[in-house]
């Protein structure tokens, strides 16, 4: 806990000393002013948690000093001593922000019990910045998406361009590819980013609680009912609605979606009464929700409302690139989690998460890396060896014979240039020009490249 910093402004040189032998032995950090001047001086070049003035001092008065604090350190808690207090000087000193009187001659233990309430109420302010900062900190962190590969860097321009309205978003991709990770990026840089994000996942609850939890219920609606209880459509009110695992609704709630979605009103369970809300819908599904709707278990028309905007999260193992960035995050996260010292990742274990197949993409790969940080008895780096089993054997994209070759870093580098530019290469159609441009090299230098890593098109 940090000492705070106080000014005492006195032109008695005893009364000015003796204040500052008594704060500085309870641990306050005391500076010293004798005039009006020379306390707007000390105002401006350093910064107080409190200013303990004298009312009449040479330059002007307390209040004086009170409106130069209010100035330059406008969450300092001033208080002026006085053995002239009146009424209006009060008043006037209250107007300018001044928080206490102290009546001379001053009373040293209910100085000190003054000062420490201030103290106290300092400290918890603090505290409270610091969690909101961590909330907000760890809020950006669950909302950013990492990796710079060509698929990140054209969904990183769709969250952009579909964040601006209020449009319904369907993110489709495997399990563990982070979706939720985009649904919150898209509430992140929203108008609404100061509103609430609500997330449910639609396979976790029984048809019955799942409507609860999405519309509401009324007092006595069932068993169980006793109270009102607002929806998450109703909570999420202005803000975003996020419905995971959308494709794992029964049939029977999704008519009641549709209208939701098309009339932007909900019926609370037990309620005759319908609720206006205004809020964006972002729905998520690991399912192809268009086999779904062949197959009946899925409303033809609430996919087409759902999906206005898609965003399709490619799975892992199709953006090798972006594995060394996540990795090096997951164990800044989880060294700082887990208390353990910040180590990198070997040479020959980041080869061997490049090879592997991430069946359970960036999931996976953060609990994989959750473990090793866990398990790691090597001061200096995250050796092959701590990572598990089925990940040291693995390798995708490569035989057993290639993997086993690929003893250098050369090696690896050849592999992941090779992948990069086939992928740049799919993602415009095989159009070199326009490839070349985003690799940032010259057409010329893309095909000497082509035929260096024996790249062959049709």
């Amino acid at each position: 806990m940090r000492s705070l910093a106080v000014l005492v402004v006195d032109d008695e040189k005893i009364q000015r000393e003796t204040l500052s032998s008594i704060l500085s032995d309870e641990s306050y950090a005391v500076t010293m002013a004798t005039d009006v001047p020379s306390a707007t001086q000390a105002l401006k070049s350093s910064s107080f948690d409190i200013v303990l003035s004298d009312f009449r001092i040479p330059g002007g008065s307390g209040i004086d000093v009170a409106r130069k604090a209010l100035e330059f350190s406008p969450e300092c808690a001033t208080m002026i001593m006085t053995a002239y207090a009146d009424v209006q000087s009060v008043i006037e000193a209250m107007r300018v922000g001044v928080l206490d009187y102290l009546l001379k001659p001053l009373n040293v233990d209910t100085l000190l019990r003054r000062l420490a309430i201030i103290r106290d109420r300092r400290h918890l302010q603090l505290e409270v910045q610091f969690l909101r900062s961590e909330m907000h900190r760890q809020s950006d962190e669950a909302g950013t998406l990492l990796g710079n590969s060509v698929a990140m860097l054209e969904i990183r321009k769709v969250i952009e361009q579909v964040a601006a309205t209020r449009g319904t978003v369907l993110i489709t991709g495997e399990s563990g590819t982070g979706k939720e990770v985009v649904a919150r990026a898209i509430h992140r840089v929203s108008p609404q980013a100061e509103n609430k994000f609500v997330a449910i996942n639609c396979g976790a609850l029984p048809e019955n609680l799942l409507e609860s939890e999405l519309f509401g219920h009324k007092k006595g609606a069932f068993t169980g009912a006793l109270s009102d209880k607002p929806g998450l459509f109703a909570v999420a009110n202005e803000g975003t609605l996020f419905l995971d695992e959308i494709g794992e609704m029964p049939r029977s709630l999704q008519v009641k979606l549709l209208r939701a979605l098309q009339e932007r009103e909900i019926t609370p369970v037990g309620d005759t009464k319908s609720i206006k809300v205004n809020l964006r819908v972002i729905a998520a599904t690991n399912r192809d929700l268009t086999i779904e709707v062949t197959e009946g278990r899925f409303r033809q028309d609430l996919f087409y409302r759902l999906n206005v905007v898609e965003i399709k999260m490619p799975p892992l193992r199709q953006r090798v690139d972006d594995i060394p960035m996540l990795a090096r995050h997951f164990v800044e996260k989880y060294t700082k989690e887990l208390g353990k010292a910040m180590r990198p990742i070997a040479n020959d274990a980041c080869r061997r998460l490049m090879e592997y197949a991430w069946p359970g993409n960036v999931r996976e790969l953060e609990n994989i890396i959750e473990r090793a940080i866990i398990l790691s008895t090597n001061p200096e780096r995250i050796d092959l060896e701590d990572l598990p089993a089925i990940v040291k054997q693995s390798s995708a994209g490569v035989s057993a014979e290639a993997a086993g070759a690929m003893v250098k870093l050369d090696d690896a580098v050849r592999q992941f240039s090779k992948s990069h530019i086939l992928g740049v290469l799919h993602a415009l159609s095989g159009d070199k020009k326009e490839a070349a441009k985003t690799l940032g090299m010259s057409l010329s230098s893309l095909y000497r490249k082509l035929e260096e890593l024996e790249i062959t098109l049709k």
